[in-house]
Parts: C-alpha cells; structure tokens; sequence
C-alpha cells in the first residue's frame, strides 16, 4: 500500500495531454487522494476506534478538489477532544508518513471546533478553511463544525479581511503602473493569475447560504455573464497541471525553458518551433485579459454600487466610430477614469469595428487631436487598446498584442512593453521623471506628438523575422500616409522607428570617446531636435524592458553619447581642432588646478598625447590624465610588476593597472575577474612611448551594480599578482565557477549567433562582433585567440543578456594596421566558433570592407 498512491497518480499523469479541462483533471486527482485516504482510515481504525471522534476534512486547493500534481495536500484533522494525545499523534502520523513515503507534501493543522476559531488571525489559514469538505468521520462532527463554526465566523473579520482583498485587488491590478502580462508569469501568485480570481471567489463564498458553502470557485462563477473568467481559470489550472508534470515538482513558475515543454504538451505544436510558444503564450495571455476586464468590473461594483458612472451609450450605427473616439478624447480633456464597466462595454463594441475604421477621416482627425493634447496619453493608449480599440486604429500596432518577445531581459510582451513606455512618458509630460538630466533634455523636446507614434510601432516589426527596425520603418511610412502627414513629420516617424536602438548599440558595443565615431553618429541628425527625441526614445524603452535594466551605467554612457553628439551638431566644439583643444584644457587644469609649473606641465602633456590610442584624451579627464602619470612614476620607483588602482563610480568600478609592455596581462584581468564572479563590461588598451601599457577596466557585480566590496578588489590584485609570478595558471581558473549561480539557458534558435569582422569603422582597426551563448571564461578564451593570432587588441566593449555574450572587439595588427587577409579572418571566425564551444560553421559571417 505504501507506494499505491503514488503508483496512481503518476498512471494519471499522461491523461492531461487528453483531458482538455484543468478543472476535470485537478478533480479526478483529489479523487485519487480521498480514495486513498478513506482505505487508510479505515484500516487504522480497526486499530485505533476513531470513527466517532475524528474527522478527515480536506481544505485549502484539495478542499476545492482542485489538486495540482504536485501541490501541497492540506488536512484538517478535526477531532472532539475525546481522543487521547497519544491516538492523535499516531493517526496523524500514519497518515502524513503514508502520504510523504508517496512522494506528497503535507500542511496539516489538528483541531477542535472550539481551537478553529483562534485560525481568523490568519488570513491564508481563514481562506484554507473556507474550502472545508468532509472526507470520512464522523458526519455529525463536520455538520456541527459547519455549523458552529463555519456559519457562525465573526462578521467584523469577514468585513476586515473582504475590504482587504477588495483594496488589494485594486491596487494590485486596476491601479498597477507596470504591465500585468509578464513573459515568465507565476501560473498561481502573479497578477491576472489563479490567485486572483481565488480571492474573489472567496469574498463572494462569505455572501452564500450554509447550504451551498461547499464547491470549487466553478460553483461559484457559472452565472451570469462569467464565462470568460470560468473559461480562463480552467486553462489556468491546466497550464499549471501540465508545468508540475513536466518539472516533476511543485513549480507554478511559467520560465522560458518551461514554455516550450508546456506547449507541446497541451496540444499547440511541436516544442522545436517557435510558433508553438507564440500560440500557446498567446492564448494565455488572452485568458489574463479576460480575468483583467471581469476582475475590473467585480471591484467596481463591490466598492462603488451606486456610483453614477461617466457612461456613454455606443449603439448609433451613424455615429458609432466618432462616439469610441470623442469617449476617449473628453476622458482625456475633463480628467475623467473611465468607468471599468463602460471599458467592457466598448470591448464588446469593438467586435463591431470594420477595417474602414482606420481610414476613417473624422477618427483620424480625433486621435491626432488626443495625442497632440499630450495628457495621460499612455495611459489611456493603455485602455484603448485593452479594449481593442488601439488595434483596430492601428493594426500595425495590434498585430503585436499578446506577441512574447522570447527574452529574459524583456519581462513583457511587445505590446505591453510599447504601453509603458507610453506611460513613462506620461512622467516625463507631467515634468515627475525620476532622473532630473532626462527630464531636462525632454522639456527641450518638440513634436512630442510624432515620439508618441514611434513609440507605438517601433518594435511592432518583430512580428516579422529579419530587422525589425527596417519592417518598422516601412510600417511607419504607412501609418504617415494613412495619417496624412507632412514630407518632415513623415521623414521623423520613420527615423525615430528605424534607427531606435542605434544609441543603445553604439553605447554597448562602441568606443562612444572615438571623436571619428561621435562625427559619424551625428550626420545621422538634420537637427538637434531629432537627437532629443532619439535619446529619451532610448532611455525610457531600456527602463520598459524589465526592472532594474536601465543601470546608472546605461544611464551614464547614454547620456555622455547623447552629450557629445549635440555639442557637434550645435557646432559647439570643432573636431578639426578638438584634439588641440583636448590638449589645450589638460595643460590649463595641470597648471592651474594642481599648481604645477609649465614645464612640468608641458612634460606631462608631451607623455599624454604621445599615447596610442589618441582617444586616449578623449576618454580620460585631464584629472585621471595627472593621476595615471602620477601612479606610473610612483610605480616606476617602486620596482614592483604593476601597479593596480580602482576607483568607485557611480555605475561600477574602474580598475586600472599599469606595467611593462606584457601581452599576458589582458589574459590575467579577464581570466580573473570571470573567475571572481564579477562582470567585466568594459576594457581599454593604451600603450606609451616607452613599452608601458595602461589597462582599464569596467567591473559590475554580477547583478549589473558597482557596490563591488574592497575585499573583492583586493582579491582581483592579489590573483592578477599570482599570475604573473606564475603561481595561478590562469587558464585553468577563468573556465572554473567558483560561485554557485544558476544562469537561465535560452532555447536553441532565439538569438542567432554572429561572428562579424567590420572594416569600415576606422583608418587603423577592424571590429570583431562576436554574438554567441556566454559561458565562463568566454572573454578569456577570445582574448587568448587573438593574441594567439600575434593580433593587438585597443578596446573591449561586454554587453551580456541573459545567457548571451554580445562582445565587441577593436583590433589590428602589430604593424597597426586593419585586419584585412581573407585567409586569416576566416581562420579567426573557425577558431573563435571552436572556443565559444559551438558547432563547426555554426551562426552568420559576415565581412564589412
């Protein structure tokens, strides 16, 4: 009998690929468990007579007979104090053992109808037992706990806990800033999920006759106009029946390496095609909304009942197109909330919207109008399109809804991830952004209006494969004419959507202190306005991606591209003498600022400006300037093998070392800090007149962060230390994890990898762009081929997502010059391919001259 149980559930497993209704499936398997239990009772009470005095009464998921595969089984053991402490211990410990030996966890609590009461301080313990059923035991016992004590909970409490839902509901979903649809979503505790509509269940359980408290939250919901909510919380629980199955534990946590797996499963395709994920994520996401809208109206007609509601009637056929926009348009002008019940109502109208709606002149003419307004924008673009409107207005935008993005750095889907950067810029309008030196540079900001648009399609091109900017720019050339716009607004739509990640890429993956690379970036621009735009585009679409991906180093290396592009387009610095410039501002601060004489001062600016790279000026203070030469004599008299210096900034730590020419030593600084656990996201090589070679290094925790402790900057020094005297084999240490971490994987065939030689970026150096899946050691392993390679290497630039390495290399030969041999470049993409540990001839080539 020990392994019955178990044996039983997992013969059931399979039938839920069959069985198209979590409901049905989680019944039949509590099903299973109160069959199995009754046999237990019973045979323990041919030992120990308890048929009278003890009750097995199921609660929590089990009492609803909605039992996952893997979820807790919870029991009330209710007794009438007539058993002794030693035959309670005995039974509850059979019974619990029995059900651990099958692999069940057990949340048990033993009482009597008096000791029920004190669970009201409780509130999971409060909603555990309003889903009491009676198992075996004595009937009488359970009809007197209904009575006495289910039947007779204190009001006040009730009241107490039911207000506390309704407020939490409320906040949690109506008045939610961030988006409710996640790319990762938790099945059971995440918003719009099975918790969700379990808390209304149990305030509406609280308002039911005795006679009909027992039931599931089916019984409760199939009246009415219900059946999106009761449709949505069974393919929930099937969804998280099939994830305990696959998983082989208690896991509601729907991850990116699940989705595939689940997919398949439940009827949508094969786990090897990306379609399958699309529909299945899809539908769910289609079921959340629907929870979204029901919840919506629930609460509105629980806290507010007699509210006269802003209501708008939309059955004129004649006007039925100018009423959904004028609806809109004066929520926006009187400051008004819509009302959730009148949300739903033009949710139901939309069914009704013909394709002519969008070509629709007086509609056209509305939206303009709202969007020019610029007042709450986004977040009423928000509920327009939850009440798929938006989409109807511009499909090009609603063939994005629901559409998941496959990314662990993109928490949303592309529609909700477009409608908070909308609401982002809600902050921005209102002048409440967080970051003064953003909002600043928005309140310089014109045609607002035209951003918004961009905002709305710039990512809507990822419904297609390819370059999604390009399938953007082309939609927004129809959206302009569809709109009638001007040949200049036209032209700033489509620039803004197809160039939106260009200031993110060139910031990750750029030396953005090359003035040739700030020259080049800002003939991009007819004028500064268009750069503006750009960069607030920019920031708040990082900050929608996910919590905590807009970093103060992101921040910072945006603003200074941002910076340095607008000061040459207002012709504030002029790039034929900015190096005499650069030079001329380092001399004045030597002299005036550390109050050293004009020829010491012109002794360190000729050490300054023979060093290679000449960007070198560009992206070093003239106060770090005095300090590097200032650690380089010191280092000199100390007669030591380097010199190692770390300085705290805002975003992340800089590292700098000084020593002779070695070319190991880029080896034992990234073999190291990959061996520390750190994150190094960025790199610089300069090389003096006389064989000293300046190393400078940007280090991140592995959360992105620079509170990086001094014990762990000490670490790097001494490891660097050890591997040049030759005690640490640096090899071996950069490929060992010396910290537990638990990366995510992404699935085969969601980033394509790219090993990109470009030839085109400078005079005296190619840029190797490498795109492969990150792994220990990585930046070490290419670093090694390079020099193996006799190849130099002047800059480093590290940008990782998820499990993804998207690292650019500047390089060149010794004699200083582009890597230009076809033979050596296709042998150095072989070779790079064999050190990421990829498959031969794997990903895309590409050769830019």
């Amino acid at each position: 009998m020990k392994l019955e149980l178990k044996a039983k559930l997992l013969r059931t497993f399979p039938k839920a690929k069959t069985i198209g209704s979590g409901r049905l499936f989680t019944r039949q398997l509590s099903y299973l468990v109160d069959s199995s239990l009754i046999g237990l009772y019973q045979s323990i009470e041919q030992e120990i007579p308890m048929m009278k005095h003890l009750a097995l009464v199921p609660i929590g998921g089990y009492g609803r007979m909605e039992l996952a595969p893997y979820s807790d089984i919870d029991l009330l053991y209710l007794h009438d104090g007539k058993l002794s402490k030693q035959d309670l211990t005995e039974i509850i410990s059979r019974i619990n053992n029995y059900l651990y030996n099958n692999e069940r966890e057990v949340g048990h609590v033993c009482r009597t109808i008096e000791e029920s009461f004190l669970s009201m301080d409780n509130i999971q313990s409060y909603h555990a037992i309003l889903d009491s059923r009676f198992l075996i035991g004595p009937k009488a016992l359970y009809q007197d706990y209904k009575n006495q004590f289910l039947d007779k909970l204190p009001k006040d409490r009730i009241q107490e806990y039911n207000e506390w839902k309704l407020d939490y509901l409320k906040e949690r979903i109506i008045n939610s800033y961030n988006p409710l649809l996640l790319s990762e979503p938790n099945l059971k505790n995440d918003s719009l999920g099975l918790r969700d509509i379990q808390l209304m269940y149990w305030i509406e359980k609280t308002y039911t006759s005795s006679g009909q408290r027992e039931g599931g939250v089916f019984d409760y919901f199939l009246n009415g106009d219900t059946l999106p909510v009761v449709t949505a919380y069974d393919f929930l629980l099937r969804s998280r029946t099939a994830l305990h199955i696959l998983s082989g534990r208690k896991n509601d946590r729907l991850d990116l390496n699940y989705q595939s797996e689940v997919a398949e499963f439940l009827g949508f395709g094969s786990k090897t095609e990306l379609i399958s994920i699309e529909k299945f994520m899809s539908v769910l996401y289609k079921h959340q909304k629907d929870v979204y809208f029901y919840l919506g109206m629930y609460l509105e007609k629980k806290t507010s009942p007699s509210l006269d509601h802003y209501t708008r009637h939309f059955s004129n056929p004649d006007t039925f197109y100018d009423d959904i926009m004028n609806f809109f348009l004066e929520c926006q002008l009187k400051e008004i909330e819509p009302s959730r019940i009148i949300l739903n109502d033009l949710r139901f109208a939309s069914h009704f919207i013909d394709d002519d709606f969008k070509n629709t002149g007086s509609v056209i003419d509305t939206f303009l109008q709202f969007v020019r307004n610029r007042k709450r924008v986004g977040h009423l673009l928000t509920l327009m399109h939850e009440c798929n409107i938006l989409g109807k207005l511009i499909p090009e935008f609603g063939a994005c809804s629901n559409f998941p993005l496959f990314s662990y750095h993109h928490e949303y889907t592309v529609d909700e991830h477009t409608l908070l950067i909308l609401r982002e810029l809600d902050k921005l309008e209102e002048g409440v952004w967080e970051d003064p030196q953003v909002q600043s540079v928005f309140n310089d900001c014109q045609k607002v209006d035209i951003l918004i648009l961009a905002i709305l399609i710039h990512d809507a091109g990822k419904v297609k494969e390819g370059d999604h900017c390009q399938y953007g720019a082309e939609l927004a050339l129809i959206i302009a004419e569809r709109f009638r716009f001007s040949e200049e607004d036209t032209e700033l739509l489509r620039f803004l959507v197809a160039e939106h990640i260009i200031m993110s890429d060139l910031s990750s993956k750029r030396d953005i202190y090359d003035p040739k690379l700030i020259q080049s970036f800002s003939q991009l621009f007819t004028d500064t306005n268009t750069l503006r735009l750009l960069y607030v585009l920019t920031i708040i679409d990082t900050k929608s991606v996910g919590k905590g991906v807009l970093t103060n180093w992101k921040k910072e290396i945006l603003f200074f591209l941002f910076n340095s592009t607008l000061k040459v387009l207002e012709k504030a610095t002029n790039l034929i003498d900015s190096n005499e410039r650069t030079e001329q501002t380092l001399e004045v601060y030597l002299q005036e600022k550390e109050g050293l004489e004009p020829e010491v001062a012109s002794q360190i600016l000729n050490y300054a400006t023979a060093i290679k790279p000449s960007s070198y000026l560009n992206y070093n203070t003239p106060r770090r300037v005095f300090q590097h030469f200032v650690n380089i004599v010191e280092w000199k008299n100390m007669k030591i093998p380097f010199r190692f210096v770390s300085e705290s900034e805002p975003a992340f730590i800089t590292v700098t070392i000084f020593s002779e020419l070695n070319r190991q030593l880029l080896l034992f600084v990234s073999g190291t800090i990959s061996s520390l656990g750190l994150n190094l996201v960025g790199m610089r090589l300069y090389r003096t007149d006389d064989g000293i070679i300046i190393i400078q290094s940007q280090i991140t925790d592995q959360f992105g962060s620079g509170a990086i402790a001094p014990e762990q900057i000490q670490n790097i020094e001494t490891m660097i230390a050890d591997c040049v005297s030759g005690k640490i084999n640096i090899e071996e240490e950069s490929l060992t994890e010396h910290i537990w971490s638990s990366p995510p994987k992404i699935p085969d065939g969601m980033v394509e990898e790219l090993v990109k030689f470009s030839n085109d970026q400078s005079d005296s150096y190619s840029v190797l762009e490498i795109r492969v899946p990150d792994s220990i050691g990585l930046v070490y392993r290419i670093l090694k081929t390079l020099l193996d390679f006799d190849l130099d290497v002047i800059f480093v630039r590290i940008s990782t997502s998820a499990d993804f390495a998207y690292d650019s290399f500047y390089i060149q030969t010794k004699l200083g010059q582009k890597l230009e041999n076809s033979e050596i470049l296709f042998s150095l993409k072989e070779k790079i391919l064999e050190v990421a540990r990829m498959k031969q001839n794997k990903g895309v080539f590409e050769i830019s001259f």
